[in-house]
């Protein structure tokens, strides 16, 4: 009953909303429109590893995550819910995957509060991939640190709210410590040592790589919280601490592109853990890492971000030899 009364709070919440800030207008524009969305989907879904979510995709978290599906069955039973909702209480699952892909469509597209708060209308089915739209906008186009805290803590209490009732579902797991390791970023190293969230969110990552090695991102995520230490306490600290090592932190994201070469998100990331492990050692590397990503072909808003990203780190870095 919870949860129920949070997603109606959440509808309401959408009547005062605060505009977003826009995807940039000199970036690379992308149209998924009709069938383009499908047929690109394993380029789009690199990061993420998401199978298409088809109807049967949908039948099956609702059967994986009964709690879930419960939770949608009551929304559906409102007056105001959205027709793909209702249309399940006919047994037709078909119209809510459709809108669930329209939530998907609208994120790569870079139309990040329409894809947010389409997906708050399409209950548990169409949250996750909210959730994951809010996460990616707050990361990438959020330039205030006190605002961008206070994004990531909003995404922190929905999942509060819903982890316990789907708890075994990753990809929320992987919201999860995607939102503490960014929160924990911006933070000092006093605040980030007391605020509780570095080993839970250390040994949640572990977790994650551990039971999915070859999922990019919780490699990335993951050699990002250890070069974070090592930053913050330095490496005998870092290690003796928490198990932190910037061997590791390399090798991680070695191993990740060796399996997969066209995502942006991995080169900046990378560059980002070779800047705070700050060892000249690794210049190369650096520089190997921004120019690889800025000559990719980019599938995504997500990935433009990530490019432009480095493009900036690049220019930073050849403004620092010059001087």
């Amino acid at each position: 009953m919870r949860l129920f009364v949070f997603f109606i709070s959440l509808l309401i919440a959408l009547t005062s909303h605060s505009q977003w800030t826009p995807y940039p207008d000199e970036l690379e524009r992308f149209d998924y429109s009709g069938d383009k969305l499908q047929e690109y989907w394993p380029q789009l879904a690199a990061a993420t590893n998401l199978p298409w979510p088809d109807e049967t995709y949908i039948k099956n978290m609702m059967r994986e995550l009964p709690q879930l599906a419960d939770q949608l069955h009551q929304l559906a039973q409102q007056e105001n819910a959205h027709s793909a909702l209702k249309a399940t209480l006919n047994k037709d699952y078909q119209s809510l995957a459709l809108a669930v892909q329209h939530v998907w469509r609208l994120h790569f597209q870079g139309q990040y509060q329409q894809a947010y708060e389409l997906g708050l209308t399409l209950g548990p089915a169409g949250l996750f991939p909210a959730i994951y739209a809010k996460l990616i906008h707050t990361t990438y186009l959020i330039n205030d640190t006190e605002l961008k805290q206070q994004k990531f803590i909003e995404v922190d209490q929905i999942i509060s709210d819903i982890l316990p009732l789907a708890n075994n579902f990753s990809f929320i797991l992987f919201g999860d410590a995607y939102q503490k390791a960014r929160r924990l970023e911006l933070m000092s190293t006093t605040a980030a040592t007391a605020s509780g969230l570095l080993g839970p969110t250390q040994d949640s990552l572990k977790q994650l790589h551990q039971e999915d090695p070859n999922n990019p991102l919780y490699s990335a995520m993951l050699s990002g919280i250890d070069a974070g230490i090592i930053q913050r306490v330095g490496t005998f600290v870092g290690g003796m601490t928490y198990g932190a090592d910037d061997d590791r932190a390399i090798e991680l994201f070695t191993q990740a592109l060796k399996k997969e070469k066209r995502l942006a998100v991995l080169y900046h990331e990378f560059a980002q853990v070779l800047i705070r492990l700050d060892d000249s050692d690794h210049d190369q590397k650096l520089e190997q890492a921004l120019q690889a990503c800025i000559e990719l072909s980019v599938f995504s808003a997500e990935e433009a971000l990530n490019q432009q990203g480095c493009k900036r780190l690049l220019t930073q870095r050849l403004a620092q030899n010059d001087d």
